[in-house]
């Protein structure tokens, strides 16, 4: 399992327990209503202003981050 939340104004973080990074989002992005699609790390969620598109494994690669995100189930909510 991991966690998916905003941590503050214009990040959001992703944190599996063992591995935690947060990346920049539109400064417009303020609540997460719904994860809608989740796939190896490409999420879909449901916002204040509609639907938004993220990569997890893109960001990840960004800095370095080898995680294998088959078998992560992510929930809205902090750790």
């Amino acid at each position: 399992m991991a966690y998916l939340y905003i941590e503050s104004e214009g990040y959001m973080a992703f944190d599996t327990g063992q591995n935690f990074f947060k990346f920049l989002v539109p400064k417009q992005l303020r609540i997460i209503h719904k994860i809608k699609a989740y796939d190896g790390g490409n999420l879909v969620v449901d916002t204040n202003y509609g639907e938004e598109y993220i990569d997890l494994k893109s960001v990840a690669d960004e800095i370095g981050l080898q995680i294998n995100f088959e078998g992560i189930n992510p929930i809205l909510g902090r750790a």
